[in-house]
């Protein structure tokens, strides 16, 4: 079950995308939850191993809900996005992928790696002087359904973005007449707004892989790799504070200091 997890993590991760590898300080952009930036520190309790493990920082955007390690087991809720860092390359290097309800293939989540934009991220590895710790800034927008599928919140109807601000669910009928017609290109106001209201929220969770076995092997949550139960803090786009994240104590975590995760933080800037 965790090898096919990981797969799905790994299947198309194999380009590294380009960062800055600088700090920069955020800077506000507007209110929309797509016009500002996400701030995400990552710990360990030892020094991180970007070889022999891969530290993933899943997102959901979609109003799901915290995205655990047994994705299967959890209907593919809470899958967006997710940050890949380290492999067997030993680049310390961010990958976005973008997860894809695949209807062809029992339903399965698809990856899908983004096309890199250094303008759109910044990663410090070894944050403040620490082997434990990094750093990844990235804008709200680059996780504004960048591979431009029909429906990029699976379990979601209709699909975001139909309007210039959030709407109630249309009704049946009009959801037919809808799905008959053309789908008209957003305007300028449409695509700098929040796709739906559920949107709003996000929910991040924070997994170790081991690289090699390609098993997920510790997440924030007490039961590690297999957990169910970690509640991510909810985290609102459009206000802006910091969201502590700590191991849930007391339950299992990865094999090695290099793989078991601390905590960290979640920065949302306006």
């Amino acid at each position: 079950m965790l090898r096919r997890i990981a797969l799905a993590f790994f299947a198309l991760a194999v380009a590294f995308v380009v960062a800055c590898g600088h700090q920069v300080t955020p800077n506000p952009l507007g209110d929309s939850n797509l016009a500002g930036k996400v701030v995400v520190t990552f710990r360990t309790n030892g020094p991180m191993d970007f070889t022999n493990y891969t530290y993933a920082i899943v997102v959901d955007t979609c109003g799901e809900g915290t995205p655990h390690p047994n994705v299967y087991g959890g209907s593919f809720n809470g899958y967006s996005y997710a940050f890949l860092i380290g492999g067997s390359s030993g680049q310390v290097l961010p990958v976005l992928e973008q997860f894809i309800l695949d209807s062809d293939q029992q339903n399965a989540l698809n990856p899908q790696t983004v096309a890199a934009d250094p303008s759109l991220e910044s990663f410090t590895p070894n944050y403040e002087g620490q082997s434990n710790a990094f750093q990844l800034i990235f804008a709200r927008a680059q996780l504004d359904n960048p591979k431009g599928v029909a429906q990029p919140c699976p379990n979601i109807t209709p699909a975001p973005r139909t309007g210039s601000s959030p709407t109630a669910t249309p009704s049946a009928s009009a959801s037919a007449a809808a799905s008959n017609a053309p789908t008209a290109a957003p305007s300028p106001v449409a695509s700098s707004m929040p796709t739906t209201a559920a949107q709003i929220d996000w929910y991040f969770n924070f997994f170790t892989l081991d690289t090699a076995a390609h098993t997920v092997v510790d997440s924030l949550g007490e039961y590690g790799s297999s957990d169910t139960i970690y509640t991510s803090p909810t985290v609102d786009t459009q206000s802006t504070q910091p969201y502590p994240v700590f191991k849930t104590p007391g339950g299992t975590g990865g094999p090695t200091t290099s793989s078991q995760i601390e905590g960290g933080e979640i920065d949302n800037y306006q």
